[in-house]
């Protein structure tokens, strides 16, 4: 079944590939997912309230999508929430925007540090969404992050987002993402 995507968030997309093709980030609000999804065989903090009440609000619109496919509801992890609020805030504090952190690092060994023994991993990443709700929203109307999203077998998941208030525009942009966004997805 085809699926129609607004104009706004193809250019968006289109940005958002063409500025990583290019090694930029985007100037607008920028999407990444990973769609390498990654089989493995092999201390989070808690949460605060208002982390775990915008966790809750993309994990319900997510997993209305998700019912509507056939697949199970996604489950709030403190374990994944821990690896989302880490990268979240390394991209904020650090000025970056990708699933490697600057040290190479990827997130399963954001995953596998909190804990957290998966079969399968994958994530998603956004910036500049001032809301829980567009940043689910155009995860949803992103391809690939919709790919992981409606993958039945990724059963836990982790959300979170750091706000920089003094954020400044990075390397190519005119304005800066101010809010940045992860989505951890796992399969014990």
């Amino acid at each position: 079944m085809c699926h129609s995507m607004p104009m706004r968030s193809w250019h968006r997309l289109l940005a958002v590939v063409l500025t990583l093709m290019l090694g930029q980030a985007p100037a607008t609000e920028a999407m990444a997912n990973a769609t390498d999804v990654i089989l493995d065989a092999s201390s989070s903090s808690a949460a605060s309230p208002s982390a775990l009440s915008t966790a809750k609000e993309v994990v319900t619109i997510l997993n209305a999508a998700r019912a509507k496919a056939g697949c199970g509801p996604l489950k709030l992890n403190s374990k994944l929430m821990g690896a989302a609020k880490t990268h979240a805030t390394n991209m904020a504090e650090k000025d970056f925007f990708g699933h490697a952190n600057k040290d190479g690092s990827k997130f399963s060994k954001r995953v596998k540090k909190q804990g957290y023994k998966y079969r399968m991993v994958a994530e998603n990443i956004a910036a500049g969404q001032a809301s829980a709700r567009q940043a689910a929203y155009d995860w949803l109307g992103s391809p690939g992050h919709r790919r992981n999203i409606l993958n039945c077998k990724l059963k836990d998941t982790g959300v979170a987002v750091a706000y920089q208030a003094n954020d400044k525009p990075m390397m190519g942009n005119s304005k800066p993402f101010y809010y940045y966004w992860v989505q951890v997805f796992a399969s014990p």
